[in-house]
């Protein structure tokens, strides 16, 4: 029954969305719909819709997408974008590698909607390819997720290594076959058609091109290295790049409060505010429901074997929640005991892979749903290049347990 209830609140999302309606009021319709049917009272619903939006988590959140917003937007407007993307399209061999290496890059910032930093590039950079907003959604998506299952700042790697009492490097040992997976069959469904434009470069032009490269990606690898080597908070991370490249355009582009403030109302979007409520406020009730708790119950009891469950359960919560430490956080427990003692990690290794899989394929994934708005492109066409892609890596993590 709980899963029946799941299915008609997945699928009133999804006709919902075929209307092209305010995807943030889809989510807070879907969460209360699931509130409903999970026996939620009304009240009970706006408690936790209202705690959910004050949460600590949820503002730093929306604090960090704005702020990206704005970066994004002084970047573009004072070309140092345009730069970025010409200078790393000079000293590439093959101008496709530029679109994906970008989000691949910027990857490397486990942080939640974090794929809003990246699109903006990978928009530069395509732009002289005749490529789709779907295909310019899909790549920027799945390129920035190819190491979610070795990177070790990754959250989810670090909470299912403490669960499991695990070394997070053995844990990772067994998952790299994913990554490169990932990498193989996102460049296996993103250039097709898509023909290298690249001119053969003067040799003397290279050491000019790395000079602009280096001074154009340093407000982004600041921010990365203030969050993964300083373990700064992205959003003071974000405010302190920010004023430095502002002072920076104040100084040597004469930029007037005018053009500052400008700047700031044309980067704010309230509709990507409201759709981060929606989407956290469906995941917290979700969780808060018991509907998840009720789905792994159901599975349990319904006797399937192991292997199936092992893949399942991890992949139905990262489906429903769109979020890793989610399905790390909900289903690992109640698998402790088929991984065994001493834990099994191939196993482990099958159990995090679907997960993530569900996640990379849950609607409601943050990620997806930026990029996606981003690009304007069509959810069908998306998930025509998303779903065997997906299905793919699932394949590999069955076939990388059963053979080795």
């Amino acid at each position: 029954m709980s899963l029946i209830k799941v299915l008609i609140v997945f699928l009133a999302i999804i006709f919902l969305i075929t209307r092209r309606l305010n995807l943030g009021l889809i989510m807070l319709t879907g969460a209360f719909l699931l509130a409903l049917l999970f026996s939620v009272w009304p009240w009970q619903w706006i408690q936790i819709a209202f705690y959910s939006a004050i949460d600590y988590t949820t503002i730093t959140l929306i604090l960090s997408l704005v702020l990206i917003q704005f970066l994004e937007a002084t970047l573009r407007r004072s070309s140092l974008l345009e730069q970025m993307v010409t200078s790393l399209k000079n000293l590439a061999p093959d101008h496709r590698l530029v679109m994906a290496f970008l989000p691949a890059f910027l990857g490397f910032l486990p942080s939640a909607g974090g794929a809003l930093f990246s699109a903006p590039l990978v928009e530069e950079a395509s732009k002289g390819f005749d490529i789709s907003p779907a295909k310019k959604t899909y790549i920027n998506y799945w390129f920035r997720h190819i190491w979610e299952c070795i990177f070790p700042l990754y959250p989810g790697l670090i909470l299912a290594s403490s669960l499991l009492g695990v070394n997070l490097s053995a844990l990772i040992s067994h998952q790299w076959h994913y990554t490169l997976a990932a990498i193989l069959v996102g460049t296996a469904f993103a250039f097709p058609g898509v023909k290298n434009q690249n001119q053969r470069m003067k040799d003397k032009g290279i050491w000019k091109d790395l000079g602009k490269l280096l001074f154009t990606i340093l407000p982004v690898l600041m921010v990365l290295v203030l969050v993964l080597i300083l373990h700064v908070e992205l959003v003071l991370a974000l405010l302190l790049v920010l004023a430095l490249l502002w002072g920076w355009a104040a100084a040597y582009r004469h930029w007037k409060f005018i053009n500052f403030w400008d700047l700031v109302k044309r980067a704010f979007s309230f509709n990507t505010v409201f759709l981060v409520l929606g989407v956290i406020i469906f995941k917290d009730t979700m969780i808060k429901s018991g509907s998840v708790n009720e789905l792994s119950d159901f599975f349990f009891r319904s006797g399937v074997p192991s292997i199936v469950l092992v893949s399942l359960l991890p992949f139905f919560v990262g489906l429903l929640t769109g979020v890793t430490q989610a399905f790390v956080g909900v289903a690992f427990p109640l698998l402790l005991g088929i991984f065994g003692n001493p834990v099994s990690l191939p196993l482990v290794a099958l159990a995090y892979v679907s997960g993530f899989v569900g996640v990379l394929a849950s609607p409601v994934h943050l990620c997806l749903v930026l990029t996606r708005q981003y690009f304007k492109a069509d959810w069908g066409k998306v998930y025509a290049m998303l779903a065997p892609s997906a299905s793919i890596v699932l394949i590999v993590a069955f076939l990388v347990y059963l053979v080795f």
